[in-house]
């Protein structure tokens, strides 16, 4: 018995947390591998300063142990999966996830299917690192690492690079642990089926979805409502007579069907993506397995942003963003507010990242190949000048995945843009395709967890709710304003209108400033940090709240509230702020010239 390299190099992980499920191991042999710049197996145990190494055999002998499991974890029994579900959810990320549970919320018999994204991140007991957790789940929990970990004192110690990245990387893996099995305690809580595989949507006419019609016909409410098939492949299954069965196919049914599928990195031409052990993209930076002495990122979007910053924050002295355009108009693109852009162009940039405008690069004229470790990648830009780095970061954005042939939505009338994007009605997120709904990445932007996880519960219960049923779900309006987290260190966060935003919609409007150290809690533990409130001048309401610094993303949601709610500046003012907290800058707002 064998097992990937990945997965061995996770399994001193999982084993202690596996007692949890009985399972057996799920065994890929995949060509997905992380990346580490040596190709021997060393297995550490999560003690930082104290590693225990743990030879192949070993990682074997366990595995084989495991093997008697009576279950695998994320399979179901065919018995199950033979009957009718109320319905089946493609896709397992925060959208999916949540779909799924509102669904069963509404006492509906629930299905999810979800694709591991890497055989790497599935560990021998059937548990998926990345399952049910946000497309940044890597960088936030990276962040986390770079924010507690002193790589410094790590290298006075004489510690080598490989051993401190192999021991943020174990933080990583029990931070992503802990998401993916919280989240399937919470599938089991509802009782919610979850299958692993690759799911297939079938068209309405397809034969194998007019049999399931036919045979579930007694319980339909109504032959003309119609049914969904789903053919799920490359999965594995449990069967009363043979046991564990891997490799499987099956066809479920549903009533509905709500597709979840998510996005992908955009791989612009010219970047030798093949090359994977030094070029990276958002989704196989997940995969990274070495400590990079240098690291160049190209865009400034919001992803880009936050790994110049946290490579930075782990000690990476020669951080470098390329920007296509100008610093200006891409953060514009992202609704910043520029004084708050330039705040975090300030920071970065004394932290030591260099951030190069109208830069791209025109030739990547060598890649070292896998275990030339020393060697870097050499790149022409488009000025004719030389650049060199270690690891090079393509942050250029993600795309629906809805026009993938594996998932068949096209095929199964599903109507998809150019792009990838499915089509929805914004009121109730259903597709062109009877009975099948769709949310998430899958439907563009925002593209956001949240926003996600809020429109697969309102599509859900559009699904269900009579005309009758009181459900806020329901009522969500798609276009609302939403308030925008970057985690970045220190964090961003801003929601609705800038100054430029407002004037265009016809507001006369005035802004009020306060840096984090005119309150006491800043001044002492957090002094670089920015509020600025955008207020409209004739009613005195507040139109937008924009922040970086230390909570950012935790005090835009006060600031979200005093939008939402219409609330006066002459309000906040009257309003007394306990001393020792962050919040206590809205307040120290009013110290800047802020005249109504």
């Amino acid at each position: 018995m064998r097992i990937s390299a990945a997965a061995a190099a996770l399994l001193t992980l999982a084993v202690p947390n596996a007692t949890a499920w009985t399972a057996a191991p799920r065994l890929n042999s995949a060509a997905s591998t992380v990346h580490h710049r040596s190709s021997s197996v060393s297995i550490r145990s999560p003690s930082l300063l104290h590693s225990t190494t743990v030879k192949d055999a070993a990682v074997e002998e366990v595995a084989a142990a495991a093997d008697t499991g009576a279950r695998e974890f994320g399979v179901v029994n065919t018995n199950k999966l033979s009957q009718l579900y109320d319905l089946v959810v493609i896709g397992g990320g925060p959208a999916g996830v949540a779909g799924a549970i509102k669904g069963a919320q509404m006492g509906r018999r629930v299905l999810l299917i979800d694709k591991p994204k890497f055989d790497a991140g599935v560990l021998p007991n059937g548990i998926d690192l990345f399952f049910g957790g946000p497309t940044g789940l890597f960088s936030k929990a990276l962040r986390d690492l770079a924010k507690s970990t002193n790589v410094g004192a790590l290298r006075a110690q004489d510690m080598e690079s490989d051993v401190i990245w192999k021991q943020i990387t174990n933080g990583i893996v029990k931070l992503a642990m802990r998401n993916s099995e919280g989240q399937c305690r919470n599938l089991a809580r509802y009782g919610i089926d979850y299958l692993q595989g690759s799911a297939q949507l079938l068209g309405e006419d397809d034969p194998i979805n007019k049999a399931a019609e036919k045979k579930f016909e007694d319980q339909m409410d109504s032959p003309e409502d119609g049914l969904r098939s789903v053919k799920v492949t490359k999965t594995g299954v449990l069967d009363n007579y043979v046991g564990f069965v891997d490799g499987a196919e099956v066809t479920v049914t549903g009533t509905k069907v709500l597709v979840c599928t998510g996005s992908k990195s955009t791989r612009l031409p010219g970047i030798p993506f093949e090359q994977s052990h030094r070029i990276f993209d958002s989704d196989t930076v997940n995969l990274l397995g070495y400590f990079p002495r240098s690291v160049t990122i190209s865009g400034l979007g919001i992803i880009g942003i936050e790994f110049a910053n946290i490579f930075n924050a782990l000690g990476i002295e020669d951080v470098t963003i390329l920007v296509r355009g100008d610093i200006e108009t891409s953060t514009k693109k992202l609704g910043m507010d520029m004084d708050v852009a330039n705040e975090l162009m300030r920071l970065l940039k004394e932290s030591g990242v260099k951030v190069l405008e109208g830069t791209s690069v025109s030739e990547f004229s060598y890649v070292p190949p896998p275990g030339a470790d020393d060697e870097y990648i050499e790149m022409t830009l488009n000025d004719g000048s030389t650049m060199k780095t270690d690891l090079f970061f393509a942050a250029t954005g993600r795309y629906p995945v809805g026009k993938h042939e594996e998932t068949g939505l096209e095929s199964a009338g599903v109507n998809v843009a150019d792009r990838g994007m499915i089509d929805i009605d914004k009121k109730t997120l259903a597709t062109s395709s009877k009975n099948v709904h769709a949310a998430g990445d899958v439907i563009g932007a925002p593209a956001l967890a949240s926003t996600s996880m809020e429109q697969a519960q309102r599509a859900v219960a559009a699904m269900f709710s009579e005309e009758t049923d009181d459900d806020v779900a329901v009522d969500a309006n798609h276009d609302d304003p939403l308030s925008i987290g970057v985690w970045t260190i220190p964090e961003m966060g801003y929601y609705g209108l800038t100054k430029e935003q407002a004037e265009k919609e016809g507001y006369s409007v005035v802004e009020g400033t306060a840096r984090f150290d005119q309150c006491l809690r800043g001044r002492v533990f957090a002094p670089d940090g920015l509020l600025k409130l955008v207020v409209d001048e004739k009613e005195g309401t507040v139109l937008g709240c924009h922040l970086i610094g230390k909570e950012a993303a935790e005090m835009v949601h006060y600031g979200m509230a005093l939008v939402k709610a219409g609330t006066s500046i002459f309000d906040i003012l009257q309003t007394v702020y306990t001393v020792v907290i962050m919040g206590g800058a809205f307040y120290s707002e009013r110290s800047e010239r802020l005249e109504i």
